[in-house]
């Protein structure tokens, strides 16, 4: 389906290049017609520019008639051509709206409309990229799954538009509190997951206690009343030659190990990244 899509936006664009070729082509016919039709209109006003003047003695009558006609020539030309350019125009419009609602329904569908982040199938795109990079470059990237504690608690307890202000409260967090390098998504329900280009394990460490400390200090503020955020997080490293779904598995696998150990009572275990 995506490759589908990304054909008919570049089958699109070929056309809209298409129309703007013709109406280029038009305008160039257009011209050099013009110019053979404004040489013969001053010839025939002024005919000693080559002519003589006894073979114009023969002619003269005709003249009249030559210039109605040429007159009519031009007219049609000029009706041809406002015609033609009209189509184009009414074409190339079509074509141009298309193309922006191709693409802003392909925008669309890549960012979550709670969180207006990105959403599980950017990731998913991101991850196909930043792996090839990694391969190509021998460099690393983590992934720094993280998920929300007691979320469902949360909800039931102060409702669901609450439930819908943490999720937009985290992912501003994350936004605030990553680099604008990595990539962040909303993978699913409560579930974010980071993607920490060039990124290896002491970094991804210190990547989940920078982001706990910012979660300590957001509840300073208590922007949501009669609750206090805590989030568990798990990381992983990937190198070249890595399967990276394996990578996001294991830092999925963290990160529920590090939720096993929460309890209301206490803070996360410390952060631990592992080398896949």
């Amino acid at each position: 389906m995506e490759e589908l899509n990304q054909k008919e936006v570049s089958r699109l664009r070929k056309e809209i290049d298409s129309v703007q070729s013709r109406f280029f082509h038009l305008l160039s016919i257009t011209s050099v017609v013009m110019m053979v039709l404004a040489a013969g209109f001053v010839l025939r006003l002024f005919p000693k520019l080559i002519w003589n003047l006894d073979a114009l003695e023969t002619e003269r009558y005709y003249i009249p008639q030559s210039l109605c006609g040429l007159f009519c020539l031009v007219a049609l030309l000029c009706w041809y051509v406002l015609q033609q350019r009209q189509s184009l125009k009414s074409t190339q419009k079509q074509l141009i709206s298309e193309l922006v609602r191709r693409e802003t329904a392909e925008q669309l569908a890549l960012i979550d409309p709670l969180t207006e982040m990105d959403n599980r199938r950017h990731m998913t795109r991101a991850i196909a990229s930043e792996t090839a990079r990694a391969d190509r470059q021998n460099s690393m990237f983590a992934f720094l799954m993280i998920d929300v504690n007691g979320f469902k608690q949360a909800n039931d307890t102060l409702g669901h538009l609450a439930g819908d202000q943490i999720l937009r409260e985290l992912s501003l967090l994350l936004q605030k509190t990553f680099r604008s390098s990595d990539i962040i998504s909303r993978f699913g329900g409560d579930e974010f997951l980071v993607l920490l280009v060039d990124c290896d394990q002491q970094m991804a460490v210190r990547a989940e206690e920078r982001l706990q400390r910012a979660v300590a200090e957001w509840n300073k503020g208590e922007p949501i009343k009669g609750y206090t955020m805590s989030v568990s997080c798990g990381s992983a490293v990937c190198q070249k030659g890595v399967d990276a779904t394996a990578v996001l598995t294991a830092a999925d696998q963290a990160m529920y190990q590090n939720k096993t150990a929460f309890t209301p009572d206490n803070q996360p275990p410390k952060a631990a990244a592992a080398v896949v």
